[in-house]
């Protein structure tokens, strides 16, 4: 409300002070920039009250639907078929192989090594190339790896129709965020994602929070 009577106020007390300078330009002209204007300026002094960038998600899917033009989706392939990549193959058949950056490396290795289902997802700058099916006990993952300043845990949400769709948990490394954005991350389940038979890493604490319900 606020946001359209000053929009409301200056449109019409600007049109006011205008109207005299221009006689060339009609009243019915005048009266549909006056129109225009009032919704547009309401919406700009509504961003900036609430301090939202209205262009930065329109920026976000331009830049998806570049990368998807850019880099279509390939042809399915005949039943039977391994869709991996050579390297996805060969990270699933070697446990010693690691994909994130030199920070999380330690991270990942203990991970496989512990008989955590980690896979290596193909590369994309939108989304991690290491994916872990377990459950981050952050204390223990402190106390065992001496965490550095650089790697941090983080639980959040992607909302779309509910702020709470789309649970989403991830290591990152901030050191290497700019420079090797593909590699400083690992996805791991978001504890609205886990069962009681989701696997902890590195244990399990000694009195695990209840696991979400749903209807």
């Amino acid at each position: 409300m606020i946001a359209v009577a000053t929009a409301f106020t200056v449109v019409l007390g600007l049109g006011f002070w205008l109207r005299p300078q221009v006689p060339s330009i009609s009243d019915n002209t005048f009266g549909l920039i006056a129109g225009l204007a009032i919704p547009a300026l309401s919406g700009a002094i509504f961003c900036a009250i609430l301090r939202i960038s209205p262009w930065k998600p329109a920026l976000r899917a331009l830049d998806r639907l570049l990368y998807r033009i850019q880099h279509p989706a390939p042809k399915p392939l005949p039943p039977g078929v391994d869709r991996r990549s050579p390297a996805q193959i060969a990270y699933a058949l070697d446990r010693n192989l690691t994909a994130s950056c030199s920070h999380l490396e330690p991270i990942e290795r203990a991970m496989r090594l512990a008989g955590i289902d980690v896979q290596r997802l193909e590369i994309s700058p939108y989304a991690p190339i290491v994916k872990a099916n377990c459950r981050i006990n952050l204390p223990a993952l402190k106390q065992v790896f001496a965490l550095s300043a650089s790697i941090y845990y983080k639980e959040g949400y992607q909302p779309e129709r509910s702020e709470f769709d789309n649970p989403r948990a991830d290591l990152f490394c901030r050191e290497c965020l700019e420079s090797d954005r593909e590699r400083c991350d690992i996805l791991v389940l978001h504890p609205d994602e886990c069962r009681p038979d989701t696997p902890w890493f590195p244990s399990p604490p000694a009195q695990p929070p209840p696991t979400p319900k749903y209807p």
